[in-house]
């Protein structure tokens, strides 16, 4: 199987045969994206899997002071 980007984003990897990728043809479908879910302000830390954190944190408030108190 070979692959080429997207030629509308140039971010997603498509099959030779496709002409757009998933997400660009959800968008020119006008249906709904995963990124207009509002729980997506609700990620949930990778280190714990279980608490709550920001779109732009890495990990949760409780994480963080354990690996600055080792």
């Amino acid at each position: 199987m070979k692959y080429k980007k997207c030629p509308r984003c140039g971010l997603n990897y498509i099959l030779l045969d496709e002409e757009l990728c998933k997400v660009c043809k959800d968008e020119l479908e006008c249906k709904k994206s995963i990124f207009d879910d509002e729980s997506y302000d609700q990620l949930i830390c990778p280190y714990c899997d279980k608490n709550p954190i920001g779109i732009d944190d890495i990990m949760c408030a409780q994480c963080r002071t354990k690996r600055k108190n080792r």
